[in-house]
């Protein structure tokens, strides 16, 4: 069990956010949920102080790496803490430089760190301690563990204050306790109803999503047509080939035999397990836009 004396940490966890519970309210968190982490700041569940090795070595190698970038930059980085009452907010960095308005935020971390949290992470701390920009200390964590700094490790990205990330952070945490103060009264809501809460008056999402509900039936009506349209097409092709029937039309459309053809293309999973190295030069990434999954629930069938 990983132990720590510091009262920011222990005592005031319950009734503020923190740093590394903004990647869990922003969704990008790969280990708890917003409703999960509400509970705890709820006291439905309790919340478990858990270290494991890793903790341990990135706080055994973080005042190293702090001393080592002062002095190879002539900065002055002290660890801070802050605490906003109004927005229920709690900070504490790794280090900051006032006079530099400079946020230091230290990751050990294995082959592929996760920007996207540690840089929320980051925009609250600039935002709370009135910080210009950001320097993101990454120190990639050998196999063994070895605490004796090696500087070939160390790798420093700038991060630039972000107010309009910083106004969406502030907003998802407004809006956190206010399903927070929803859960306190009524500790049996489900999830879904947890989401649903927004911080306008009324229940947008709810209300958007009555509607796409209502649009998915539509769709999964018009599949079934469209599965016994295509059912009628094939019927049709087969008539036509059977009767010798190039075209004929009807009052309101013409219908035309198009016979069997074949098309060249490259058998890309052959292509990577014969010549890997080949198949590499060409790929390319193709950004996918993220969406809401629809799943309709199956009805229960009378007995």
């Amino acid at each position: 069990m990983f132990q720590t004396d510091d009262k920011n940490v222990i005592e005031n966890r319950s009734v503020f956010v923190g740093g590394s519970d903004v990647p869990i309210i922003l969704g990008l968190s790969k280990y708890k949920s917003q409703f999960e982490l509400a509970k705890e700041k709820t006291g439905l569940v309790p919340t478990i102080f858990e270290g494991n090795e890793y903790t341990v070595y990135g706080q055994t190698m973080e005042p190293q790496i702090r001393d080592y970038i002062n002095v190879i930059n002539e900065t002055n980085f002290k660890p801070e803490t802050v605490i906003n009452k109004e927005r229920n907010i709690r900070g504490n960095c790794d280090g900051a430089d006032f006079d530099e308005s400079l946020l230091l935020e230290i990751k050990s971390h294995g082959k592929n760190p996760t920007m996207d949290v540690y840089k929320v992470q980051m925009q609250l701390y600039m935002n709370e301690f009135n910080l210009a920009a950001g320097w993101l200390a990454l120190y990639e964590r050998p196999d063994n563990f070895d605490a004796e700094f090696d500087p070939e490790r160390l790798k420093i990205e700038v991060v630039h204050r972000d107010d309009v990330q910083i106004n969406e952070i502030l907003q998802a945490i407004e809006l956190f306790w206010k399903r927070c103060d929803a859960l306190k009264q009524d500790p049996g809501m489900s999830e879904a109803d947890f989401y649903s809460i927004t911080l306008e008056e009324k229940n947008e999402i709810a209300i958007v999503a009555n509607e796409v509900e209502k649009f998915e039936l539509q769709i999964q009506a018009f599949k079934e047509t469209e599965t016994q349209y295509k059912a009628m097409k094939d019927k049709l092709y087969q008539l036509m080939m059977d009767h010798k029937v190039k075209s004929f039309e009807t009052d309101q459309c013409t219908i035309t035999l198009v016979l069997p053809t074949e098309s060249v293309s490259i058998d890309s999973k052959a292509l990577r397990e014969s010549h890997p190295r080949i198949a590499k030069r060409f790929e390319k990434v193709t950004p996918k836009k993220g969406y809401t999954k629809i799943s309709m629930k199956k009805t229960k069938e009378a007995k």
